[in-house]
């Protein structure tokens, strides 16, 4: 019999599908899975009325509590051998302790850093294993490294832009706009879109290539925006040290990356010829060589270390030590 795993993840963007789908392919595990910010339908319009009153005299929320029934009803049907969890701060105090108490051994997987998400430093010391691809918090708070990953290896021939971007909402939205001023008066061919919910208009103006989305691109999907392009533009978060999924990314889907993450040296995989790092983005210089030469291969090895089935055995191998 296989023994049992179960991972717990928020459905943000999607990431959870694609780690999920990764962890039933190549872990070897029998996996469950629980999207910790699954949403409730009402059953009927009754319901939804009972919840406004629910809202507005007791504070409390139907959607929050069938939700917290439906993680613990999954959670309780089987002790499992592994328990991994990416935003434990999303679940309620009691369906983390109940899954916690189910579980032999426990790894976390922070995405972000403790710096942009404080709530995940009391969890810490909860888990038996804590990951984090943040290089700072793993060095302040003894947690485990462990980089992102790409999951898709294809490459495209259909190039009609030098370089795309995509992006959601928030303080780096300056720069986006520098680099896109920038393209326009070099000539270089781009186009991005940027997300953000209905609620929060942009406010300000941006280039005619920059396209505005309200609607979410799913993580597994995401990658076939930059297919038809030669570069992907990579904007590094100011309160996240390590790399984010689109360096990763352009290895499997053999593109070139411009990047502000100056982390990015300290990889084996840095080939100046393939990765342009800008210091600083009020002075940004893209030589035409950088343009025109084309994308150099790294070594098979290299691939495979940050390819989504050696991430995977990568955190396993913490419940085997």
């Amino acid at each position: 019999m296989k023994k049992k795993l179960l991972f717990i993840a928020p459905g943000y963007y999607g990431f959870n599908e694609v780690v999920y789908n990764g962890l039933k392919e190549y872990s070897g595990y029998d996996v469950i899975h629980i999207n910790s910010t699954e949403p409730y339908r009402y059953k009927n319009l009754a319901e939804k009325i009972y919840n406004f009153f629910l809202k507005l005299f007791l504070k409390k929320n139907i959607k929050d509590i069938k939700r917290g029934q439906h993680i613990k009803r999954i959670i309780a049907k089987h002790k499992y051998d592994l328990l991994l969890v990416n935003r434990p701060d999303v679940l309620s105090e009691d369906d983390f302790s109940l899954a916690i108490n189910q579980s032999i051994f426990s790894i976390v997987l922070f995405w972000d850093s403790i710096q942009k998400i404080p709530a995940q430093k009391k969890f810490i010391n909860l888990f038996d294993i804590c990951c984090s691809f943040d290089s700072d918090d793993c060095n302040h708070y003894s947690l485990k490294y462990i980089t992102n990953f790409y999951f898709v290896k294809e490459k495209s021939s259909n190039i009609k832009y030098d370089v795309s971007y995509l992006a959601t909402y928030d303080q780096r939205i300056n720069e986006s706009i520098s680099f896109f001023k920038y393209f326009k008066q070099q000539g270089i061919s781009a186009k991005g879109r940027i997300f953000t919910y209905k609620s929060m208009p942009l406010k300000e103006k941006l280039p005619q290539a920059i396209e505005v989305i309200h609607q979410v691109i799913p993580f597994a999907e995401s990658y076939k925006y930059y297919l038809d392009s030669k570069i992907i533009l990579d904007i590094a978060h100011p309160h996240q040290k390590g790399l984010s999924f689109r360096p990763f990314e352009a290895i499997g889907l053999q593109k070139k990356i411009i990047t502000t993450n100056k982390e990015i040296i300290n990889y084996d995989f840095y080939n100046p010829n393939n990765i342009l790092v800008i210091d600083d983005v009020k002075n940004i210089t893209i030589p035409l060589s950088f343009l025109q030469s084309e994308y150099q291969q790294p070594t098979e090895k290299i691939k495979e270390k940050y390819h989504i089935k050696n991430w995977i055995r990568t955190i396993l191998s913490y419940n085997e030590n």
